[in-house]
């Protein structure tokens, strides 16, 4: 079992709340972890249309409260990269209070671009990060509408992507997530949260609509496999019989042909016993499933 400790801070950065007050973040996050979190997130430009640079003062003291605290922390700020210009970022900051990932919204909101102090820049890629509880990504609000976007975040054999955001995505997170069996967390301006595992399934909402502040702790357990019955079928009975009371078939899905496979002991890490079983997961043989029909395409023996 992989249990990952969550927590999400969500509010508003209207001027009325936390958000435009950088001492309110700190503070915010000071006054609700407990040293049990693995990772705290918070919503997109969460100090409003305030424009930071690496190792201001703000910054330096998230990194030491992620220092202090032994947990990684996601903040989304608009991040200074030139006299004119900025990025929409979420910036991981690492269990010893160093940066993880900077990752650049690659889709800004039309308005975004409206700014006239500022240009806005989109950025370039998506980035990861592998910490000891898996590889874990990020996307940032608008990124949602852009499937090309979470196709890439698969590639990179992503675990749990950290959605900072200004509105909720809903449904939308569920279809990647369907299509690309990772784990989905957010923290968001509504102010809302969600969890969503990775076979779609929405773990978790919860939303005040009458507060400006919604904290919200979750686990997340990231010790699962989810499968394509096609050459697995036969494995994986063998695997669940002989490790009784260690593993588990979480869920069995007749239609699609999928399962869900997970640990249910500590003892056990079901990714690598799936390995050492031959079992391939379900988005790699999607993976070589189209690399195998394509070049079978391309060399005129598709049909």
């Amino acid at each position: 079992m992989k249990n990952v400790s969550i927590l999400s801070l969500s509010f508003s950065a209207e001027a009325d709340g936390p958000g435009l007050c950088e001492d309110g973040v700190l503070n915010l996050i000071t006054e609700h972890v407990d040293g049990t979190e693995d990772i705290v997130i918070l919503p997109e430009t969460c100090l409003g249309e305030k424009i930071n640079q690496l190792g201001d003062t703000f910054l330096s003291g998230l990194a030491e409260l992620s220092r202090r605290n032994n947990m990684y922390t996601l903040i989304g700020l608009n991040k200074q990269i030139t006299d004119t210009a900025h990025v929409n970022s979420a910036i991981l900051f690492d269990r010893k209070g160093d940066i993880a990932f900077c990752y650049d919204k690659m889709y800004p909101y039309w308005s975004e671009f409206d700014r006239t102090d500022s240009a806005i820049i989109p950025g370039e890629r998506t980035v990861f990060a592998d910490t000891d509880f898996g590889r874990v990504s990020a996307a940032i609000c608008f990124d949602a509408n852009f499937p090309n976007l979470w196709q890439d975040i698969a590639d990179l054999d992503v675990d749990l992507v950290l959605f900072s955001s200004a509105y909720s995505a809903g449904s939308q997170l569920s279809a990647h997530v369907k299509n690309h069996h990772y784990a989905i967390v957010t923290a968001t301006q509504k102010p809302d949260f969600a969890v969503y595992d990775i076979d779609g399934t929405e773990l978790t909402y919860n939303r005040h609509k009458h507060s400006q502040v919604l904290i919200s702790r979750t686990h997340i357990d990231l010790d699962k496999v989810i499968c394509h019955h096609n050459f697995n079928r036969d494995k994986i009975c063998k695997m669940l019989r002989e490790h009784p009371g260690k593993i588990e078939l979480q869920h069995d899905y007749d239609r699609e042909e999928w399962c869900v496979i997970r640990s249910i002991s500590p003892e056990v890490n079901v990714r690598a016993l799936c390995s050492q079983y031959g079992i391939e997961t379900l988005r790699d043989y999607k993976r070589r499933s189209k690399e195998h029909m394509d070049s079978l395409r391309l060399n005129g023996k598709g049909y």
